[in-house]
This record gives structure tokens, C-alpha cells and sequence, in this order.
């Protein structure tokens, strides 16, 4: 069980959130930041048609359609957005509000 729980729920959650940070923090582009959630999606997609075909071939239940694409794109956008709020902590511009001090 630990071994399903680290492949299908963390190991997507760090990727996405590593993926994310890098893509936010180096390139100066904003459009790179889109990428990382895209191709999430798109391995999502391809996934789901792929257990698709498999589970109308051999008719396996409707949770390892579900489970398979679903869960890991799940903790991948988890990621992604985690390491899309790290990078904002870290590389934001920090406000200081200074007290007016009576002389």
C-alpha cells in the first residue's frame, strides 16, 4: 500500500511541484508557466483514453479508469499549484510597514 500511495499521490505531487517552481523561477517568459499544467493534462488524457481502450477490451472495473489517470493528475495539479505558491513566498517583493516613530 505505501508503494501504491508514493507513485500515485506523492511522487506526482513533488514532480508537479518541483516542475512548477523551476518553470516560475528561471525563464523570464510568462507563458512558460503554463506548461507545466498542460502537459499534466494531456498525460491525463492520453492515459484515461489508454485505460479506456483496455477496460472496453477487457471489461475491468470503472475505479482503475478512474484511479489510474485520475489520482495522479490530481496530486500533479496539487503539485503544481504548491510550487506555484512556494515561488511566489519566496521571490515576491516583501512589504515592510514601518511604525512612524514621536520625537
Amino acid at each position: 500500500m505505501p508503494i501504491i500511495i508514493g507513485i500515485f499521490c506523492v511522487l506526482p505531487l513533488v514532480l508537479g511541484l518541483i516542475a512548477q517552481y523551476l518553470v516560475c523561477r528561471f525563464p523570464k517568459r510568462k507563458l512558460w508557466r503554463a506548461l507545466p499544467p498542460l502537459i499534466v493534462l494531456i498525460l491525463a488524457v492520453w492515459t484515461a483514453m489508454g485505460r479506456l481502450r483496455v477496460w472496453e477490451a477487457d471489461h475491468s472495473p470503472v475505479t482503475q479508469l478512474l484511479f489510474v489517470p485520475g489520482l495522479p493528475a490530481l496530486f500533479a495539479l496539487i503539485g503544481i499549484v504548491l510550487g506555484w505558491r512556494l515561488w511566489k513566498k519566496l521571490w515576491s517583493p516583501k512589504v515592510i510597514w514601518e511604525k512612524k516613530r514621536r520625537d
